[in-house]
């Protein structure tokens, strides 16, 4: 390489972050606008990404302090603000919205209670960033290796979202899933999940036996397929899977530790 040369690699993987974080922005003005749909699949979209950022760092040798920094701000906005954000709009009476903005006074009762549990939400998506940032660098036993602690951003923020996919796969016949309550219940979970150190699943480092690796490949072509057609039915699908892998890593954690032990 030449000195007029411009080396673009330490650029990408940011480049990939920045593009997450303007997905996570872009959920929270479609929620302002009540374009529901838009708005979670773009905190897909930021979700995919955020995963891809890792990947192309370690593809091209590029990995940094900052961009796992920028990485965590990133995931901060579109995992821990955007989903609250997204819930809270949705389940927010319009009624008392529109009288609010009428009269000031009602404006506590607009707000109302639930607006606490977004705020638990992002908190605890803000402790579990950032715990894992200052563990990075820490030795852990190797029965961790399969596992994360607590629950991921991108999960956590799919719990978050778990009501109005469930509503959306409904087709909106199930009253009750926009209910402040059963979204309140959500954002709890998903802020104690996020926050806790129960261990839960990491794929990253888990080898399917050749002879499982086929059915596995199957089963994954016919989910992608479906989901074109049935996109909000297999996103809660996928959601019901991934609640059921909570106590069954913890299952297996015990399990391994014990034997760890021995």
């Amino acid at each position: 390489m030449t000195d007029k040369e411009i080396d673009f690699r330490p650029i990408l993987p940011n480049a990939v972050t920045m593009a997450a974080l303007a997905f996570g922005v872009s959920s929270i003005n479609m929620a302002f606008w009540g374009r529901w749909q838009m708005a979670v699949l773009f905190i897909l979209a930021a979700a995919v990404l955020d995963f891809l950022d890792g990947k192309v760092a370690r593809i091209f040798g590029v990995s940094s302090r900052f961009g796992a920094e920028l990485d965590s701000l990133s995931d901060f906005v579109s995992f821990g603000v955007a989903p609250g954000f997204l819930m809270y709009q949705w389940t927010m009476d319009n009624a008392m919205r529109i009288e609010a903005l009428r009269d000031i006074a009602e404006k506590p009762n607009a707000v109302g209670v639930y607006w606490m549990f977004v705020l638990f939400a992002a908190m605890c998506c803000a402790t579990r960033l950032a715990r894992f940032n200052a563990q990075l660098n820490d030795k852990k036993p190797p029965y961790w290796t399969h596992f994360f602690t607590g629950v991921p951003a991108p999960a956590g923020a799919f719990l978050s979202l778990f009501p109005i996919v469930l509503w959306f796969a409904s087709g909106g016949s199930v009253s009750w899933f926009r209910s402040a309550a059963f979204v309140g219940f959500f954002l709890i979970f998903s802020g104690v999940m996020m926050a806790s150190r129960i261990p839960t699943l990491c794929l990253k480092h888990i080898h399917v036996q050749g002879k499982y690796a086929t059915t596995l490949m199957i089963l994954a072509l016919l989910t992608i397929a479906m989901g074109f057609v049935f996109p909000w039915q297999v996103f809660a699908a996928l959601g019901v899977v991934y609640l059921a892998t909570i106590p069954v890593g913890v299952y297996y954690f015990l399990k391994w530790k014990k034997e760890y032990r021995k």
